[in-house]
């Protein structure tokens, strides 16, 4: 598969399992907030499809667009955009903000410090702050569920499809690091946060069978993210055993505070940030489901991935350009697979837009193309109870 570099990527990895709701009737049965029969357009080719039929569908994969999407709720239905999008906000959006909240004065002679950050690099000499591993949860609070250092034992009883599929499990064996930096120009210092290695964090999806706990692990590195660091680390010598210093490149998330914004705190996702999400909720199949997402972004350009905090307290999540957005689902019975590609772009605004749902109130404004239909209008939130309205396009109903 081709990805058009200049956009922001979606991709699922070989043949990718419901990760939904729908228990016994399967998933393509149900609609994830209504549990209406959205039927399967699978045999349609996305660009012959009805803008009725492309909503079913991104209603089915994609809540998480219009507001609908809860990951503390067992009975909310997650669809492979909805995995990709939460991780992300969830994820390496929401720790890149977190970090910033915390007095780093306070750890400048600690081990957490370097003077220079990347110590063989040619071209960053910036000195930063580093958290490693399980230490984030001792500077970050609410991360207590969460493990910053996946090993071996995390990843017992998973299995991936085929030898072929990249990443490997032996690729999510790492810890996290948070980099936050210091910068010759005083303005910019600690402004820049970038984010490397694996995690694992619950989140809440029942089958209609048992289990409901769920783990995602995510996994940012090199064969997934174009945006690349590269670090020393400590490393055993294949030949030797013996510990040595190896310098090491990796791929990251990286997200920038711009420090002139005319309207609030403004975070712009630097070009190619991207990571993996292996997901093992579905019982359909014996393996778990790797989705892959690479932000694609142009600072300073329409085409710059970026979000908003305007000083009214509204967000704006803004990803302008999604070349692709595809994936193959695997169900046993009919039918036996549903195979989709969207294109198109992605925007929210409203209060708690990342959150939308959990907050029991307000409203949502989104403009989304996909497939070349916008689908514009407004979910409003009545106690946890979400409504959707479109303005786009005409003549059909959510």
């Amino acid at each position: 598969m081709k990805f058009n570099k200049s956009a922001l990527v979606i991709t699922l990895s070989g043949f990718l399992a419901a990760c939904g709701g729908g228990g016994s009737d399967g998933y393509y049965d149900k609609s994830p907030s209504t549990g209406t029969n959205n039927g399967d357009h699978s045999s349609i080719p996305s660009g012959e499809q009805t803008p009725q039929q492309i909503l079913d569908t991104i209603k089915r994969e994609g809540q998480f667009l219009f507001g609908n999407y809860d990951p503390n709720d067992a009975t909310t239905a997650k669809g492979y955009i909805d995995h990709a999008l939460d991780t992300f906000a969830q994820g390496p959006l929401q720790l890149s903000l977190d970090i910033r909240k915390i007095d780093l004065s306070t750890y400048k002679n600690s081990s957490y410090y370097r003077n220079k950050c990347f110590a063989l690099s040619k071209t960053d000499y910036r000195a930063c702050y580093v958290f490693v591993a399980e230490d984030i949860k001792n500077i970050l609070p609410g991360y207590d569920n969460w493990d910053f250092d996946i090993t071996v034992d995390d990843l017992k009883n998973i299995k991936l499809q085929h030898d072929e599929v990249t990443p490997n499990l032996e690729e999510y064996e790492s810890n996290t690091r948070i980099y936050v930096f210091e910068n010759e120009n005083g303005d910019k210092n600690f402004h820049d946060v970038t984010i490397t290695g694996a995690f694992s964090y619950p989140f809440q999806q029942s089958w209609g069978i048992q289990q409901t706990q769920q783990k995602r692990f995510v996994l940012i590195n090199g064969s997934t993210s174009d945006y690349k660091i590269t670090t020393t680390a400590i490393v055993a010598d294949p030949e030797t055993g013996e510990d040595i210093e190896r310098e090491i490149t990796t791929g990251a998330i990286s997200i920038y505070k711009d420090l002139t914004s005319r309207d609030g705190s403004l975070y712009n996702i630097q070009s190619g940030s991207g990571f993996n999400v292996l997901i093992n909720d579905n019982p359909n199949i014996p393996f778990a489901e790797p989705i892959s997402l690479i932000l694609n972004s142009s600072p300073g350009t329409t085409s710059s991935a970026n979000y908003r905090v305007r000083a009214s307290g509204e967000q704006e999540l803004i990803l302008p350009s999604i070349t692709t957005i595809d994936g193959t689902r695997v169900e046993n019975e009919t039918p036996d697979q549903n195979k989709q590609t969207f294109t198109g772009s992605i925007k929210l605004t409203g209060i708690n837009i990342l959150k939308f749902k959990q907050a029991t109130s307000g409203t949502l404004n989104f403009e989304h193309t996909i497939n070349g239909t916008i689908f514009k209008g407004t979910s409003t939130n009545n106690g946890g109870t979400i409504s959707t309205n479109l303005s786009l396009p005409t003549g059909i109903k959510f």
